[in-house]
């Protein structure tokens, strides 16, 4: 008798991690808040340890030692919560993720079952045991069962990391349980946590990208968890750890700062410079907010943001910042995009929101394939047009060299499955930009350069070591600032920051960007801060190249200076398209229109 044997549908359910990720954010917070105010007034107990006069020694002495242990005692408590509050902001990061794996698990199993039941009704209707219609049964049957073999697997893995999050969670509360630990600030189970950062590879001076890597493949979950909870700040701005390790980390930096900054602030103590601190993380969350909210424009779903870099006190309260839209350890295609003068922390809403605009342009645009698209403000832009740094390149070599560094980070996160790369830079970014190309070997792609003022070190496309045809370059013939990169053999007598990439001489391969609403005249402004908005002829073609079709872009005619004339931009009077509407490579697409319009 032939028979086909169906595979139970295991497990009999997935088991949800249980916790309130809003709830432990609360609790977190409230912690930093308490962990502030024991601070100060141990800060101020601290500043009246030597009293002004009028004790007798006996007295003195014994006034100094009450006020010394009144201060150690407030200062202990504080790094106490401190150290709690950092572990429960932890776990919540840590729940989002488990209950985001729940989901998928859920899903999985519904879509596993639905097919079990389609088997069963099959078999059932299998009439001639001996056709080939039978074998095709037990294939099936197999296939099943392995797959839900592996989705037992993931169930158990989830489980076991849901305990070692709870353990971890539990552990911090009993170290720092007892007073006389609390007090003196030695609880909070710091001492695993050192063991960890004192292995070699550790994230610290000396050690490079790929071996901060190692270190981390080799810790366990636990660990992991425990040295995101106790050394946010080393984690966070590691190079060579995974997106989402950073992102946890930082996240954690931030509800520090948020807590802490927003109850001196209620208490009237905040100083200006933890006052634009207190303005930047505020920018970040909303930042994170909307990237987190962003749908897929195929799926549905939302990739979710990650924060790769949170650093808001640089560069005198500028601060550093990189948000991105998609998952940076896994996806197919990722950009990241370098911004240019004037570009503080207080806009990182604001891009994030065109990193939306460019998510959405790939995958539309695209041929399926995963996409994270980056803002990244990793430099110390110029403060505006008349600051004397927007007229040298400094600035610009700078960041070119932090940006060079990012990126070989992140390749050394995922040396195995290296993602297809594109390094976007706007104004003054894509100066900085092709200094990363041309003097520091980005590993990049393709180069994009966008609204520039010039390329900086590279006299032509080929210096930027890409290789010429996967070097882009968007202008629109209105942007006021592209116009300021020497040209042709005339050139601009110096004027900008380099030669031209638009140019014929130069040789990228140059893509339409005009704006349908465009002046009669050169803009400075709209012309220039318009490549990413929705329904732009840029923005579809920043998507093909993100995607890796730079091949199939709408390509424009190069700008070009005769010896006899002035420069000339064939694009001044050509009609453009609304979008990507009339294009003869995008006939049949819809247009994006984004949700982080």
């Amino acid at each position: 008798m032939t028979t086909v044997e169906i595979p139970p549908s295991v497990p009999a359910r997935i088991v949800e991690p249980e916790g309130d990720v809003r709830g432990a954010e609360s609790l977190a917070e409230a912690l930093f808040a308490a962990s502030s105010r024991f601070d100060d007034v141990g800060g101020n107990a601290r500043s009246h340890v030597v009293p002004l006069g009028g004790f007798d020694l006996d007295a003195r002495a014994t006034y100094v030692a009450k006020t010394t242990r009144l201060a150690d005692q407030h200062e202990g408590m504080s790094r106490t919560l401190d150290r709690v509050a950092r572990h429960v902001a932890a776990y919540a990061d840590t729940l989002r993720d488990l209950r985001r794996e729940w989901h998928g698990l859920v899903d999985l199993k519904q879509s596993l079952d639905g097919r079990r039941t389609q088997l069963v009704a099959d078999v059932q209707a299998a009439v001639d045991p001996g056709t080939d219609a039978v074998e095709a049964l037990r294939e099936r049957a197999a296939e099943l069962r392995a797959d839900y073999r592996e989705l037992t697997r993931d169930h158990d893995a989830l489980q076991v990391r849901v305990r070692a999050a709870e353990d971890l969670l539990v552990e911090s509360f009993r170290s720092g349980a007892g007073l006389d630990d609390a007090v003196s600030g030695e609880g909070g189970g710091t001492h695993a946590a050192d063991r960890v950062m004192d292995r070699p590879g550790a994230p610290g001076p000396g050690a490079s990208p790929g071996q901060v890597r190692d270190w981390w493949e080799h810790l366990t979950d636990a660990e992991r968890e425990a040295v995101i909870a106790l050394y946010p700040g080393r984690i966070g701005s590691a190079d060579g750890l995974p997106a989402d390790a950073r992102d946890q980390a930082n996240r954690v930096l931030l509800a520090d700062d948020l807590a802490t900054l927003r109850a001196k602030e209620d208490d009237g103590t905040l100083t200006d410079a933890e006052r634009r601190v207190l303005d930047n993380a505020e920018e970040t969350r909303r930042a994170l907010e909307r990237a987190d909210d962003v749908e897929d424009p195929i799926t549905g779903e939302r990739p979710g943001g990650q924060l790769y870099l949170y650093d808001p006190g640089a560069f005198d309260g500028d601060g550093r910042v990189a948000v991105a839209v998609g998952d940076l350890d896994t996806a197919h295609d990722v950009a990241v995009f370098t911004p240019g003068i004037k570009t503080e922390m207080a806009d990182t809403s604001g891009y994030t929101g065109q990193m939306a605009n460019l998510y959405e342009s790939a995958r539309f645009a695209g041929d399926g394939s995963s996409v994270a698209t980056m803002f990244y403000l990793g430099y110390d832009t110029p403060d505006s047009p008349t600051d004397p740094a927007t007229f040298g390149e400094a600035r610009a070599a700078d960041g070119g060299r932090r940006l060079a560094e990012m990126v070989d980070g992140l390749r050394a996160s995922r040396p195995d499955d290296p993602a297809h790369l594109t390094a976007i830079g706007h104004s003054y970014g894509s100066t900085a930009t092709s200094y990363a190309a041309a003097d520091h070997d980005l590993d990049a792609d393709d180069v994009v350069l966008i609204g520039s003022p010039g390329a900086g070190p590279a006299h032509d496309a080929g210096d930027l070591g890409v290789g010429a045809d996967h070097v882009f370059v968007g202008r629109d013939s209105r942007d006021g600032v592209a116009f300021v990169g020497d040209e042709g053999w005339i050139g601009k007598g110096g004027l900008g920051l380099g030669r031209d990439p638009s140019s014929d001489d130069f040789g990228a391969t140059r893509f339409e960007a005009e704006n349908t609403d465009r002046a009669w005249h050169p803009d400075f402004d709209e012309a220039h801060s318009r490549y990413l908005d929705h329904d732009t002829e840029s923005l579809y073609n920043l998507g093909r190249i993100v995607d890796g079709h730079g091949d199939d872009v709408n390509e424009a005619a190069h700008s070009y200076d005769p010896w006899y004339a002035g420069a000339v931009d064939p694009e001044w009077s050509r009609d453009p398209t609304s979008g990507v509407e009339g294009s003869s490579q995008t006939q049949g697409r819809s247009v994006v229109r984004s949700a982080g319009r």
